[in-house]
């Protein structure tokens, strides 16, 4: 019996190995996102399609999934992953550097969603319960198609990524309240409904605090410690413990596990190893998501998407244009474009992984009758599949009204946004894009400028916060409001140019902080001879990071540290 059903799941594992091995890389040479071939494999190979066939043809029990039981437990697991994932990304800094895109804007899209499609619900006879569980999930986009989409078309620089990403980092945050509401709807306390919801509340303080003031005095000397002695092997094992670990007491307290991976994740984002244990986790949480949309698609009954085709497009529709009017409005509210509010809008219409997860919860206590629950599943898994399609037209729409809106004319210095608490880039070419990019995924809002027209009309194409002008002039720097800058970052590859923009700077401000890219080592000399100037030498980091290259390749940092440099 033990060994039957280990073959079984070691069966099922192959399986999907074999399908993350073969046929995503398929995938994503056609640009079809990878969480749609998981859930269309789901579908195809689960028990409503192949799976109902093996009575009939046994040899098709090789390559079906009927048992969905060790397939709901790697889920579950992703879903814990993808919560750790997002805790390293909620660092303390990112949030107050986006608090009004994610507190004001983020928090009304949700509440007001929730609120509408709620409504809607009730209105259709759900009960109150269920009606706030189908405004809260189907008001939250999916994470992992937005974020893949934004990173694959490098949008975190652009108004849209981070109107985006801020509406996205409310929305992962507010999972954790809403799977702790999910918990005490589904818990029969009688009368006593203040006083269970009050000792939950408790005991979730209670857990978070025993897992923050334990990480806070544990983690940081362990991690320090593997990290000098021990290999890649005992980071990832050390990793992957501080997630079990967090998700256990978790549990154990009788709250969501996705909790304390959160919670671990928090700890984490404010250390040195932030970026490394990410790097190492992610690969992991990818494969379990995966397996997560797998089990979905698997419980997709094809025959009930053919008895009422027509109710669930009109639910498919109803529900994206409705996300998309709120977020519009909202976007335009808090004062972005008409450009940026329509593609924000298109681009976060469908619903999400956390949909599915709170529908399907609601599922398996007994919340939601089975037919509600399927035809909500369905809806939105449908709504995940047009997604692909509506980014790329959302982005086209963008595009094509910043250019009418313009009347393709340049965008000069004069008419930069008035910003504060931004970082200002002189020459916005690929080194500045790149720098761009990367401080926008951290949250810090940037204004760049750059004197080749064609490189501002670039950047601007994809709304690009990017300005005609030439740092060296005094217009240009009143233009990028350097008193109330965080820094200054100048990319030029002209060290006499660089100088003169310095110096320009420092007639404006005195205390600014300036980052210079240096061309050598003796430019970078040169600038650091400046009053608060940083160079940088690409020279001596190029060299560095061949080297580097260099040594692994010939095995030099398999018993030895990293060189440090």
């Amino acid at each position: 019996m033990k060994e039957s059903l280990l073959t079984d799941v070691f069966w099922q594992a192959g399986f999907f190995l074999a399908l993350s091995a073969l046929v995503i890389p398929v995938l994503r040479y056609f640009k079809i996102p990878a969480v749609l071939g998981y859930l269309f494999a789901g579908i195809a190979f689960g028990p409503y399609a192949l799976g109902a066939l093996t009575d009939t043809y046994p040899i098709l029990d090789l390559v079906s999934l009927k048992e969905t039981e060790h397939v709901q437990i790697l889920a579950e697991l992703g879903i814990v992953l993808l919560l750790f994932v997002i805790g390293l990304e909620v660092t303390p800094r990112r949030l107050w550097q986006m608090r009004n895109l994610v507190f004001g804007l983020g928090g009304a899209q949700v509440l007001l969603s929730a609120m509408v499609i709620g409504s809607i619900a009730y209105f259709w006879g759900n009960s109150i319960q269920v009606s706030i569980l189908l405004g809260l999930g189907l008001g939250l986009s999916s994470t992992a198609i937005v974020i893949q989409w934004l990173h694959e078309q490098k949008l975190f620089v652009t108004n849209v990524g981070r109107s985006s990403f801020g509406i996205l980092l409310f929305q992962d945050l507010a999972v954790i309240p809403i799977l702790l509401m999910l918990t005490i709807m589904s818990t029969d306390t009688g009368d006593n409904v203040a006083s269970f919801v009050s000792l939950s509340l408790l005991k979730m303080a209670a857990t978070v605090l025993v897992i923050y003031v334990s990480g806070k005095i544990i983690l940081k000397p362990v991690f320090l410690f593997a990290n000098k002695y021990g290999g890649s092997e005992v980071f990832v094992a050390l990793s992957l413990l501080v997630i079990v670990v967090s998700a256990s007491i978790a549990s154990f307290a009788g709250l969501s596990m996705a909790l304390g991976a959160f919670i671990a994740g928090l700890l984490l984002a404010d250390t040195e190893y932030r970026h490394e244990v990410s790097s190492l986790i992610t690969p992991f949480k990818s494969m379990l998501l995966g397996i997560f949309f797998l089990s979905f698609g698997m419980s997709i009954n094809l025959q009930f998407i053919a008895e009422k085709p027509l109710w669930l497009l009109a639910s498919v529709v109803g529900l994206m244009v409705i996300k998309a009017c709120i977020i519009f409005a909202l976007c335009k509210l808090w004062k972005q474009t008409t450009a940026v509010s329509i593609e924000s809008a298109v681009l976060l219409s469908q619903a999400g992984e956390f949909g599915l997860l709170v529908v399907g919860s609601a599922l398996t206590v007994g919340l939601m009758e089975q037919d509600i629950g399927q035809f909500m599943l369905i809806t939105i898994g449908i709504t995940m599949l047009f997604a692909p399609v509506a980014a790329p037209l959302a982005r086209k729409l963008g595009e094509f009204i910043e250019n009418k809106s313009h009347d393709s004319q340049p965008y000069h210095a004069n008419r930069a946004e008035n910003t504060s608490q931004h970082i200002v880039i002189f020459g916005y070419g690929r080194v500045g894009q790149e720098i761009g990019n990367i401080l926008c995924q951290e949250g810090y809002e940037i204004l760049g400028f750059d004197k080749n027209i064609e490189t501002v009309n670039k950047a601007r194409m994809i709304t690009t916060p990017v300005y005609l002008g030439n740092a060296s002039q005094k217009s240009t720097l009143i233009a990028a409001n350097l008193e109330k800058a965080l820094c200054v970052v100048v990319t030029l590859d002209d060290a006499h140019a660089t100088k003169k923009i310095i110096q320009a700077i420092r007639s404006i401000s005195h205390s600014v902080p300036v980052v210079i890219r240096a061309h050598s080592a003796e430019d970078e000399d040169d600038f650091n001879g400046f009053e608060n100037v940083e160079a940088v030498s690409e020279t001596a980091l190029i060299s560095a990071k061949l080297s580097e290259k260099i040594l692994n390749i010939r095995g030099f940092f398999e018993n030895t540290d990293k060189l440090t440099y």
